[in-house]
């Protein structure tokens, strides 16, 4: 095995993911040296994730650019003491205003 450190449940999922999909199945041998990395904190992981969706990756730069300046501690106590009006005022449209909020509690 290579030096990457691999979850503990990483290899039942893969092998779960590959039987289910023979599409899936490719990518997981074509892949099977590689991890995910973790980026951080779960929490600010997901924020992201939201904040990202089915937006182009230059729009999602600049909307999450505002949430960091009003969110420099990027936790869910912080995210709760915002307002949906400032929240919304990032860019962020009231449904993932509504996630995150959602998260945060």
């Amino acid at each position: 095995m290579d030096s990457i450190s691999f979850p503990d449940y990483w290899h039942e999922a893969s092998a779960e993911l590959a039987a289910g999909d023979p599409v899936m199945a490719g990518f997981v041998d074509l892949y099977s040296g590689d991890s995910l990395v973790s980026r951080g904190d779960p929490f600010g992981t997901l924020v992201r994730s939201i904040v990202g969706q089915q937006i182009s990756v230059k729009a999602a730069d600049s909307v999450w650019a505002r949430v960091s300046a009003a969110l420099p501690e990027l936790v869910p106590d912080a995210v709760l003491t915002l307002s949906v009006e400032e929240l919304r005022a990032c860019g962020l449209s009231a449904r993932k205003v509504e996630y995150i909020v959602d998260k945060a509690f």
